[in-house]
């Protein structure tokens, strides 16, 4: 049962992560009681959000563990900002279906997407105590572009820790490129050879139940219309007891549902998932995501496990006194031109190169 209570925690907050990106490509189902003039605007601002081609973001994200054991306890806040020109090269769960069904032509439409496409990322990381001495106890810094199928990193912005490793491996001290495109031919079709005639379902699978997950949201889900914004909040323990639901999270090993597995899905009442779209000339403006699991879940959820698990470790396990995720992001200028450049005279890699270094790295080495 351990594994089913994981699934379903993990269920919960996947769905909370995907929810701006699953309304996008397919809005009414999480429209949840809005009523039908309510979900046309909400749903519109997303396909126009989605249309948009260009436009700026910020975003600043908190995942934050606590505990009375500090060595279980971690927080990490993420701020970033960017701009971008044309469609995201990201995969929709069509896509993904797709994918397994013809590599080869889901390997064409991904490079040909990212050759349209021209992004900036500046990201910064603040990690836990326990990572925090891999950079000096300074927050990790990222600044990536993407031009003409080209990614870009500005290798001077990390770490000071890891500079002897840059220059053993030969790596400059400002941006460097990789040629994504070539990259991702090359690795697409070693992949497209080694699948062959073999088929898989799990891709296809997987996008259905992700699909079916969405449906099942919008039932327990309830909004509340205040001005240009609308607040959903996700009944947790409704889905989890949901017998559709349920089914989505059980594998052939899962065995017979017992007390504790009740009240540990019970115990859900508790904790809370809630969305919040603001919509401004009919686009987002603004989408938050907000998970609180407490205490008393997490304890009745590792009381499941527990009951299931008669190893030392699951006896020992001090479970976290509460789990907090927030992720607010926030878009301007939608729609207007943005121009994202290539940093002058950046060395730029290939494949092959990125083969003979990871080569060396591994002490092998490469003639290219």
């Amino acid at each position: 049962m351990k594994s089913r209570l994981l699934a379903l925690c993990m269920m919960f907050v996947l769905i909370a992560a995907i929810v701006p990106g699953v309304m996008a490509q397919s809005a009414n189902p999480v429209c949840g009681n809005l009523s039908a003039d309510d979900c046309t605007a909400l749903t519109t601002a997303f396909t126009n959000t989605g249309s948009a081609g260009s436009g700026a973001f910020t975003l600043a994200a908190t995942f934050d563990v606590q505990s009375d054991d500090a060595t279980q306890a971690g927080k990490v806040d993420i701020t970033a900002d960017g701009k971008f020109s044309g469609v995201p090269p990201m995969m929709s769960m069509t896509d993904m279906t797709a994918m397994s069904a013809d590599p080869s032509a889901a390997l064409t439409k991904f490079t040909e997407t990212l050759k349209g496409f021209s992004g900036e990322l500046n990201l910064t990381v603040g990690l836990p105590t326990s990572a925090a001495a891999m950079t000096g106890g300074e927050p990790l810094t990222l600044n990536l572009l993407l031009v003409n199928g080209i990614g870009y990193i500005d290798l001077s912005k990390l770490p000071a820790s890891i500079a002897p490793m840059l220059e053993q491996m030969k790596l400059p001290k400002g941006w460097a490129g990789l040629d994504l495109i070539d990259t991702a031919t090359n690795l697409g079709g070693m992949m497209t050879a080694s699948a062959g005639d073999a088929t898989s379902t799990a891709p296809t699978t997987a996008t259905e139940d992700m699909a079916k997950a969405g449906d099942l949201a919008a039932k327990y889900l309830t909004y509340t219309h205040d001005g240009d914004t609308y607040t959903g909040t996700l009944d947790l323990a409704g889905l989890a007891n949901d017998p559709d639901f349920q089914a989505l999270a059980k594998s052939a090993e899962t065995k017979p549902m017992t007390a504790e597995d009740q009240a540990a899905i019970d115990s859900l009442k508790d904790a809370t998932v809630q969305v919040a779209f603001t919509v401004t000339d009919a686009k987002l403006s603004e989408a938050k995501v907000t998970v609180n699991i407490p205490g008393s879940t997490l304890t009745a959820i590792d009381a499941a496990s527990a009951s299931s698990d008669s190893s030392s470790d699951a006896a020992t396990t001090v479970p976290p006194t509460a789990v907090n995720v927030s992720i607010d992001l926030k878009y301007s200028g939608l729609g207007e031109a943005q121009t994202v450049t290539a940093p002058a005279d950046a060395p730029v890699a290939k494949y092959a190169d990125l083969m003979t270094l990871f080569g060396g790295m591994m002490g092998g080495g490469t003639s290219g």
